[in-house]
């Protein structure tokens, strides 16, 4: 006669293939691996924290090695789960095939998640541009990423485009970086002014965006990086082709958007404080068409 309290019972590869989608390793402990599984949980969480100390996600290749070694890993462990369960036509339950066990790994493993910041541990973060307001550098439709860490150990510079969060907002923002602290700026007749001294432009061409004429020129700040910048020929406000001089506070910064007459910038935010800063954009990886894939903004 068989032994009563042994219980047995097939593994059912669907639940297996949806539950490892979201619970890395919950399938191998579904099938009786459950060192496998704490092994696949451990792993899951140990290979970030591997990305962001070699700073890997930094480059554009570096950033897709990270999507395909991430894809590859979750894809193998789903896989494997799934292989196995379907093996598994006659399963001796183990003590932890209970559904409070289940429970407690399900529910342990997210707290663990909801506290573990992926983007922050890594380094870095992609983004959507939902605006043309950084045009022509940056592109509505753009998807871009921000080194994370690019002010850990250097300062913000002038022309470097940033991400940043203002306190009262619940989205990221995009501008660049004209005006450091402590510089005094002004607008006249549509020339931006760092300490007195006009930044040099020089006409490019007219062109067109979205549906605005523009004129394009290139800009160049005082720490001699150049950019080009858009602006209307009929601006939307008049009175912000001119702004007073202001005086950057010692830890602010004055952002304005490269599309100038088409960006809610400090102009109308005022000015961006150092712990508002969030990190540094530093490339493209797709966009609305394929000239905007691997755009280095470093040098834009």
């Amino acid at each position: 006669m068989n032994d009563t309290t042994t219980k047995t019972n097939s593994r059912n590869p669907i639940l297996v293939f949806f539950l490892s989608i979201f619970f890395s390793g919950f399938g191998q402990m579904y099938n009786g691996q459950l060192k496998k599984g704490i092994v696949f949980l451990l792993i899951s969480f140990i290979y970030p924290i591997l990305y962001g100390f070699t700073r890997i996600g930094v480059s554009f290749t570096g950033f897709f090695a990270i999507v395909i070694i991430d894809f590859a890993f979750r894809f193998y462990v789903i896989y494997d789960a799934v292989k196995n369960a379907r093996k598994l036509k006659t399963y001796t339950l183990k003590p932890y095939n209970t559904w409070y066990y289940y429970a407690i790994y399900i529910v342990t493993t997210s707290v663990l998640f909801w506290y573990y910041d992926y983007n922050k541990i890594v380094g870095v973060q992609s983004y959507l541009i939902p605006s043309a307001g950084n045009e022509p550098t940056v592109k509505l439709g753009d998807r871009v990423v921000a080194d994370l860490r690019a002010f850990n150990n250097t300062e913000p510079d002038y022309g470097d485009i940033v991400i940043f969060k203002k306190k009262d907002s619940l989205n990221p923002w995009i501008y660049r970086i004209v005006a450091l602290p402590n510089d005094n700026v002004e607008i006249r007749h549509g020339s931006l002014i760092i300490n007195g001294r006009k930044c040099k432009t020089r006409f490019i061409k007219e062109t067109k965006s979205e549906e605005f004429d523009v004129y394009e020129h290139e800009e160049e700040l005082p720490n001699g990086h150049k950019h080009k910048i858009y602006t209307f020929k009929t601006p939307f406000e008049e009175d912000k082709s001119a702004i007073n001089k202001v005086t950057v506070p010692s830890n602010g910064y004055f952002l304005l958007g490269d599309n100038r007459d088409n960006a809610v910038d400090s102009r109308y935010i005022g000015v961006i404080y150092k712990d508002e800063l969030m990190g540094k954009l530093v490339f493209s990886f797709l966009g609305k068409t394929n000239d905007r894939i691997h755009i280095d903004f470093r040098d834009q």
